[in-house]
């Protein structure tokens, strides 16, 4: 019996103290990798766009991010060309296989049984990055995929050197990635645990993207890799077949947005997690907020209760169905309606999410029940932007961190777990805490609600802000958290990016905060207002972006998980 999975849980027994990565030029990339960000700088200066660098770096972050770089995964490409008023979006989120049945996830009890929903083959959804970024590239790109494809073989033969984070990580996980026998050949321990300046090459993965470089993302979704994906799942009790490969389709959505400040901040509509961060930022834009002292009990007293109505209404709206007729949906781009949310707020005291969720749903609250989970998450963001001003925006995830740990036979790539970000039952959560409803209850052929929340900020038409983050239900918190400081304060996104964040998801009733970096008196103000306070042992947030000023373009990287940013 495999151990349960908070058993292989990174753990950070204190907070990094480092720096923010700072860059800055007329073209710029910040992304969690080093050798993603130079990459991307590489192909910006050989003549690519900003479209080539988003090519490039999501492929390359397979090979330097495993936990979360991918192709065997899934997210939103929020982007803009100059010259077009509004940013676009691609919503390439996996999709679930279309013979699977719910009971198969589920244990005696009725809940689902994590041990299948995020590990292993039978947690597989259909992986949409390669038909994502190849429908991008095909339509903006200007430099050839295969040239791109074939440059990333060779780095992949080369290696990945590890940096400490990658190498916790690995050691933390070896067991669950030791399952499968393709990632024990890659990520395995060789009779040593994994230590900084270690390289892991990996071969298969390069001739994978020497397939991609001959026969395109057919060779994906209905050639040989996708022969290869079938016959290595369902001969380990998964059920991706190439007919379902065949079928993945990716939407061309209509991004959403709010006015901040005289800027428009744009993200990701549902299913993806935009709506969240939306929602908070309409609650918040304010003049009465914003002349709240930054970093102040009440400051972060304002944002937890923000964080706390914006997950309630998550429950109403969230999922991979039509929002036509959905009127709380409707009610967070309404202004009246956000504005009744602010009124709620009591500053001298924490409203608890039960109260709240009574006082905003009240025929719908005997639904859903308190419940003690932790959250954890394993997405990736990285911003581009080129000397003409083309930008991207891309979250992406696998579900975890090395998602279902299961790497394709020979092919050397790791597959998502996204299976579990599906409700099983309205009222229970999933791995990270996250309450279940019944608009993202799980179904075949259908793409499961998403977190991620990429940013574009625009003013009279011209990018200011490129942003993301990964954290599951910390990724809107994180995001609001910066751009209420830096687009309604005007303070510098180095130093906001540097500072400890809190993260409240509702349920359960607790406030996280990053250990030792919220201080003693803040901590204190928060727990008379009536706060459960409790220190994560893991990042809040890892906040890659780049912010236009009056000079050019500063690329910012978190140091969270050792982040990199790039310019020329």
């Amino acid at each position: 019996m495999m151990a349960g999975y908070d058993e292989y849980r990174l753990h950070l027994d204190t907070r990094i103290e480092e720096k923010v990565r700072i860059a800055k030029g007329k073209g710029a990339v910040a992304s969690i990798s080093k050798q993603a960000s130079e990459l991307g700088i590489e192909v910006l200066k050989d003549g690519g766009n900003a479209f080539d660098a988003a090519f490039a770096v999501a492929f390359a972050l397979t090979i330097y991010h495993p936990q979360a770089g991918n192709i065997g995964g899934g997210g939103y490409i929020l982007y803009k060309k100059k010259g077009f008023q509004n940013p676009l979006c691609i919503n390439y989120r996996e999709k679930s296989p279309s013979r699977v049945k719910k009971e198969l996830y589920l244990t005696e009890n009725g809940s689902a049984d994590p041990e299948i929903t995020a590990f292993g083959p039978a947690s597989v959804c259909v992986p949409g990055t390669v038909k994502g970024f190849f429908t991008l590239h095909k339509k903006y790109g200007s430099l050839t995929e295969q040239d791109l494809l074939e440059h990333l073989s060779k780095l992949s033969q080369k290696g990945c050197r590890i940096n400490r984070y990658q190498a916790q990580c690995l050691n933390r996980l070896n067991e669950k990635l030791s399952y499968s026998p393709e990632s024990r050949k890659i990520y395995g321990m060789k009779g040593r645990p994994f230590e900084e300046g270690d390289v892991i090459p990996n071969p298969d993965l390069a001739e994978t993207f020497l397939i991609l470089a001959r026969e395109g993302e057919r060779a994906f979704y209905e050639g040989e890799i996708a022969e290869c994906i079938e016959r290595d799942l369902t001969e380990n009790s998964g059920f991706i077949t190439v007919q379902d490969l065949k079928n993945y389709t990716i939407k061309e959505v209509e991004p959403i947005c709010t006015e901040v400040k005289g800027r428009l901040v744009w993200s990701v509509p549902p299913e993806g997690g935009g709506a969240i961060l939306i929602e908070m930022l309409n609650i918040l834009n304010r003049d009465s907020f914003f002349r709240i002292k930054p970093y102040s009990p009440d400051f972060f007293h304002f944002l937890a209760q923000s964080f706390k109505m914006a997950s309630v209404d998550r429950l109403f709206y969230l999922g991979d169905v039509s929002l036509a007729d959905n009127s709380t949906y409707r009610d967070i781009f309404r202004r009246d309606y956000t504005e009744r949310l602010f009124s709620f707020i009591n500053r001298e005291r924490d409203i608890k999410t039960d109260s709240l969720l009574n006082h905003m749903h009240p025929n719908e609250a005997n639904i859903f029940k308190e419940n003690g989970k932790r959250i954890t998450s394993e997405t990736t963001h990285f911003s581009i932007i080129d000397n003409e001003g083309n930008a991207v925006s891309n979250s992406y995830t696998l579900n975890l961190r090395y998602g279902s740990k299961w790497s394709v036979n020979g092919a050397g790539f790791l597959l998502n777990g996204s299976i579990d970000a599906f409700s099983f039952s309205p009222g229970q959560p999933n791995y990270f805490g996250v309450i279940g409803n019944t608009h993202n209850m799980f179904a075949p052929n259908k793409r499961p609600a998403s977190n991620m929340a990429p940013v574009l900020v625009t003013r009279d038409r011209e990018v200011e802000v490129i942003m993301g983050t990964p954290g599951g239900p910390a990724i809107p918190t994180s995001a609001v958290t910066i751009l209420m400081l830096v687009l309604g304060r005007g303070m510098p996104p180095t130093e906001v990016i540097q500072k400890g964040r809190i993260h409240h998801q509702g349920w359960p009733d607790i406030l996280y905060t990053e250990q030792g970096s919220i201080p003693d008196d803040i901590i204190d103000g928060l727990s008379q207002k009536g706060y459960m306070i409790q220190d994560k042992n893991e990042p809040i947030g890892d906040i890659h972006g780049i912010f236009r000023d009056s000079r050019g373009y500063t690329a910012v990287s978190d140091f969270r998980r050792e982040g990199h940013a790039s310019a020329y």
